[in-house]
């Protein structure tokens, strides 16, 4: 088994509409740079909504900002893989952002030599992750976290505009 690299993909699912609480491309809407992991998972999943028939989701800096954040926590193992604290995210979210409709989908994967296209094969694979990808949201933001040698974590949250 020398030279194999153990390949492991887990997924999340988290989908919350209407709850009553509550630019794209290589940079965000203020000019920054995108991480490359969140920016190639950002374009496959609007390749997935392209493919479709769908308009491609907006980049939202804040968005991305509360996603990586949970990415972070999950891959410092200071909260469990999942979606604890979603409610939270998206109330954050909501004094900046107005939104209709929230979901969110997580993932973590290692081994693999393209960490986002094997999370975004892994959420089409999936119904409600693909529900999620294809759904009717317009903005998004993916967070990223991790590396090579403790595996990536994944949080892309998706808003709906009122």
């Amino acid at each position: 088994m020398r030279g194999l690299t153990r390949a492991t993909l887990h997924l999340g699912l988290g989908l919350a509409l209407g709850l009553p609480l509550l630019g794209c491309g290589g940079v965000d809407g203020g000019g920054q740079p995108l991480t490359g992991l969140e920016a190639d998972t950002h374009a496959l999943v609007n390749q997935e909504r392209e493919a479709e028939g769908l308009p491609g989701l907006a980049w939202e800096a804040a968005i991305a900002d509360e996603a990586r954040g949970h990415s972070q926590d999950m891959a410092s193992g200071s909260v469990e893989f999942g979606h604890d604290g979603f409610d939270a995210r998206v109330a954050r979210l909501a004094e900046s952002l107005p939104w209709s409709a929230a979901g969110e989908n997580v993932a973590y994967n290692q081994g693999y030599p393209d960490p986002p296209a094997q999370a975004v094969e892994g959420w089409m694979d999936s119904t409600g992750h693909r529900e999620n990808i294809l759904g009717d949201f317009h903005r998004t933001g993916i967070g990223v976290a991790g590396s090579e040698a403790t595996g990536y974590h994944f949080t892309q949250i998706f808003l709906r505009d009122p």
